[in-house]
């Protein structure tokens, strides 16, 4: 029987490990947490009353293009909730008289100015023919999505992150790591928690996948762990140097998330704080009505430092208060997710930095032998989302399917 080993238990090894099994292998998932869904994690918070409605502590919006996880949540019963407000589009707060036109506009004539393609977003921004304080609201923008600053992100990133379209946003109604859930549920005992892979000796002839407890001997390894743990990882042999290179240039982004319990109704909103690089939102549920918690999210290193995540809430939360004076926070109660010093992460997601070379995301993740990587970071213009880990392990399936028959 042909024996397939998924590394990691997140979005993409979990769409791996399901077409495989779909197809008629024989999976064993191994998964160094103690939950699936990886940088995909909901929870409910608690709040003034006690256990409140699920917040997303990791990866949040289905927005447009998500097609392949709209498949998987139909595959497995579960409901999109819309939430009333768009990804899109935010106001912009800490500047002078910016509207959504402004950055609108300016976002337009930033995706159309000519450029050199190994040119930085702050380079192209600063020759902007704009108002500063709109210059500045659009860079905090793409900063805060590509969760890395500016005058290191590659101007490629503009084709995906510049969009401020008031297009609909949805999350999944009972949580977007419901859909891991239903995976695992699907998968059973094929999936091994707690259970962290040390080392993967590999060859034309298989590979032996070590862990705590010992060695395994599989026909294929499909490898979906995050990207700082794939320069450290132990290949054995190495991978070839090609694509340790590749993978050194590659870069993972930082960022942070604050969800803050309300204790009065609120509108639907959606700011960007400019000047300390974040932005908040309320949002509906399933049932329509506005859910009571001030979402945040922090991206960049230079941002997450400044919030001083580290030492918990308070500093961000006092700085909510300054900002959302037109709502009742239980500042008390805030809840700080942080992800560079998550020992299975340690980082949010990829960022296109002016580092990277074209191709080197084709380069590292071109199969090796008996070795099939995944996972956003090989994603492409899909990278740092959902889709795109889903996305990745549907591709990496595919590829073990072409080349190991069944057997």
């Amino acid at each position: 029987m042909t024996q397939v080993a998924v590394v990691g238990a997140g979005f993409s090894g979990l769409a791996a490990a399901v077409e495989l099994v779909d197809a008629g292998y024989e999976v064993t998932v191994f998964e160094a947490r103690s939950r699936v869904g990886g940088r995909v994690w909901s929870e409910p918070i608690d709040g003034p009353n006690g256990t409140g409605p699920i917040i997303e502590r990791g990866a949040e919006f289905v927005i447009e293009g998500y097609d392949h996880m709209r498949r998987w949540l139909d595959r497995f019963g579960l409901e999109l909730a819309d939430t009333g407000m768009s990804y899109y589009e935010r106001d912009a707060h800490g500047v002078s008289d910016v509207s959504r036109d402004d950055m609108r506009a300016g976002a337009a004539l930033l995706a159309n100015t000519p450029h050199e393609s190994s040119e930085s977003v702050g380079a192209v921004l600063a020759r902007l023919d704009v108002r500063p304080d709109v210059a500045a609201a659009i860079g905090a923008r793409i900063q805060v999505s590509c969760a890395y600053g500016i005058d290191d992100l590659n101007v490629c990133v503009i084709d995906h992150t510049a969009s401020f379209a008031p297009l609909p946003s949805f999350r999944v109604a009972t949580g977007n790591q419901s859909l891991a859930t239903a995976m695992a549920a699907f998968l059973g005992e094929r999936i091994r928690l707690g259970t962290p892979v040390t080392e993967i000796s590999w060859g034309d002839d298989g590979a032996r996948v070590r862990t705590a407890t010992g060695e395994l001997e599989f026909d294929a390894v499909v490898v979906t762990i995050p990207l700082p743990h794939l320069r450290e990882f132990s290949f054995n042999p190495p991978l070839p140097p090609e694509r340790t290179q590749a993978l050194h240039r590659m870069t993972m982004g930082n960022a942070a998330k604050a969800h803050i319990p309300l204790t009065s109704p609120a509108p639907i909103s959606a700011v960007l704080a400019v000047p300390d690089l974040f932005w908040c939102w309320t949002l509906t549920g399933l049932d329509g009505s506005v859910v009571p918690v001030l979402n945040t999210f922090a991206g960049s290193p230079e941002s997450v430092g400044r919030l001083d995540t580290e030492h918990g809430a308070t500093t961000w939360a006092q700085r909510l208060a300054e900002i959302r004076t037109d709502l009742d926070l239980d500042l008390n109660s805030a809840v700080v997710t942080t992800w560079h010093d998550d020992p299975w992460a340690r980082g949010a997601y990829t960022a296109d930095t002016v580092r990277q070379q074209p191709g080197d995301v084709d380069l590292f993740s071109a199969p090796l032998s008996c070795l099939y990587f995944a996972g956003e970071h090989t994603a492409g213009e899909w990278s740092g989302l959902m889709e795109g880990a889903l996305r990745t392990g549907s591709r990496a399936a595919a590829e073990v399917m072409a080349k190991i028959t069944l057997a």
